[in-house]
C-alpha cells in the first residue's frame, strides 16, 4: 500500500532533541511548523553513516534503503538532514574546540548532501543543525546549516 508524505527528516536518536518528560520536542516542533507529514528516521550521529560508512558496519545501506522507502513508496520530496552539536556519536573525532566540532557537522551535512542528491535525483536537500541553547546542556535550537 503507498501513502504520501512530503517529506523525509533524518536525525539523530538523542532523546533531547525529540519527545521529552517535560513536552519539549524539537524535531516534533520543527515538523509542525514546516506543516507538512514526514517520515522520520532516527539514527545516532544523523547522517554519520552516510558520509562515513567505513567506520560502520553497512548503517549506510540501511539508512539508504529508509530514505528510498520514503521517497519511492511515500513520494517524499524534500530531505531534512537535522545533525546536533555535542552528539555523543561524534564522541571518537575528539574536538579541539567547539569551532571545529560545528565545522565537521556542516562539512558532513554538505556531504551527506552530495551524496543524497546523486542518489535521489529530483529531491530537495535540507541541512539543518540543532545547536545547544547557550546557558543549556539539554535544550535545543534549530538552525539552518552554514
Amino acid at each position: 500500500m503507498s501513502h504520501t508524505c512530503d517529506a523525509c527528516v533524518i536525525t539523530c536518536e538523542d532523546f533531547r532533541l525529540h519527545r521529552r518528560s517535560n513536552g519539549s520536542d524539537v524535531i516534533g516542533e520543527f515538523i509542525a511548523s514546516i506543516g507538512c507529514d514526514c517520515d522520520l528516521i532516527t539514527r545516532a550521529g544523523a547522517v554519520q553513516d552516510i558520509v562515513r560508512p567505513e567506520e560502520g558496519f553497512g548503517f549506510d545501506k540501511s539508512l539508504l534503503r529508509d530514505i528510498r522507502v520514503s521517497v519511492d513508496l511515500h513520494q517524499a520530496r524534500t530531505i531534512y538532514l537535522i545533525n546536533h552539536d555535542d552528539c555523543g556519536a561524534y564522541g571518537s573525532l575528539a574536538f579541539d574546540s567547539k569551532e571545529a566540532e560545528l565545522a565537521r557537522h556542516n562539512d558532513d551535512l554538505e556531504r551527506a548532501a552530495e551524496i543524497l542528491e546523486g542518489h535521489f535525483p529530483g529531491v530537495r536537500v535540507v541541512k539543518m543543525l540543532a545547536i545547544l541553547e547557550p546557558g543549556s546542556d539539554d535544550r535545543y535550537v534549530l538552525g539552518l546549516g552554514q
